[in-house]
């Protein structure tokens, strides 16, 4: 059988000794996140309602991966607070801050490690959409145990810590509970990427989900306000093969599982957080996301062989894409 390598907020915390990362000291921090989530979010806002009359500085980080100077300007708001509150912590921000005095680390370390998307949907927020957020996560021996997501156009604050639950601007949260594709509305975010295998994969596991009549699909253009919408049933599934890196997930993460969802990789393997790079994730409740991943791996395998039977075409063949 199947090993379905699924984070859910069901599983229990391991009791590791010398651990600082109670409750409580959780509570007082995802107090402090959401003050300063707001905070940043104000000069998001402000931006927002200022683009008709003035043009945002927009710069590109490579290809269509966009960064304004809203998104720095949020980041440094972020990492000042956060260090001042917790001088001891890493903290990995997009924008390129990290430890004061210190250079971009090789990799995620053990200790605690506040990992931040200062504005995940920059694409959305130069064009004037909505969906758009600030994402704050909290990591411990590379698990996600806090998480605040804050869309300041729309005023949603989501919010979960390790076995406290989720809630949207207070209030509980849970996932959908589509049972089945034909019942689910999910979200797939295309990324930055251009390269053409990358394109014929997607558009296939797109094709393959249409093909079992499922109920909607859309593109929103933010990796933590899909993990948000899953969180609170508004969308069933997300899924994303190159998401960023890990401040575009670390704060869903726990607010799926803490809203009684569970999170993987699109082919069903455990999230880990340890590279800087891109990664893949699909989110849901467990029924939905099995479904899901049993699509995409069947859509995988289709256009795998589809492939293999092409004798000419313009580059090499690119298998490794597929996993």
């Amino acid at each position: 059988s199947w090993y379905f390598g699924c984070q859910s907020a069901r599983l229990h915390w391991a009791n590791h000794t010398g651990c600082a990362m109670d409750s409580a000291e959780l509570d007082r921090l995802l107090e402090k996140v959401k003050m300063v989530a707001r905070k940043a979010g104000v000069l998001i806002l402000e931006a927002h309602r200022k683009r008709a009359l003035q043009s945002l500085s927009v710069e590109s980080k490579g290809g269509v991966d966009l960064v304004t100077a809203t998104d720095k300007a949020s980041e440094m708001v972020i990492f000042n607070a956060l260090r001042e509150a917790t001088p001891r912590y890493s903290f990995v921000g997009e924008e390129g801050t990290f430890m004061a005095g210190t250079e971009a680390p090789a990799e995620i370390g053990l200790g605690p490690t506040w990992v931040v998307d200062p504005l995940d949907g920059t694409t959305n927020f130069v064009h004037g959409l909505p969906m758009v957020c600030i994402c704050i996560g909290l990591l411990y021996r590379r698990e996600s145990v806090l998480g605040v997501i804050y869309n300041p156009i729309l005023d949603e604050l989501y919010e979960a810590r390790k076995n406290g639950g989720a809630k949207l601007n207070g209030r509980p949260i849970h996932v959908g509970r589509a049972k089945d594709i034909s019942e689910a509305l999910i979200v797939n975010n295309i990324g930055s990427s251009r390269d053409p295998s990358f394109a014929e994969m997607t558009l296939s596991r797109l094709q393959y989900l249409m093909g079992r009549d499922v109920r909607g699909l859309r593109n929103l253009g933010s990796a933590s306000v899909n993990m948000a919408w899953v969180a609170s049933g508004v969308i069933d599934a997300y899924y994303e093969d190159g998401y960023g890196g890990p401040w575009d997930v670390a704060a869903g993460v726990i607010i799926v599982n803490e809203a009684g969802g569970c999170c993987c990789t699109p082919r069903g393997n455990g999230l880990e957080f340890r590279s800087l790079g891109k990664g893949k994730v699909l989110c849901g409740n467990q029924q939905i996301v099995e479904a899901i991943s049993a699509s995409i791996r069947a859509a995988d395998a289709q256009l795998q062989a589809e492939m293999a039977g092409v004798l000419f075409r313009a580059g090499p063949l690119r298998f490794d894409i597929l996993h």
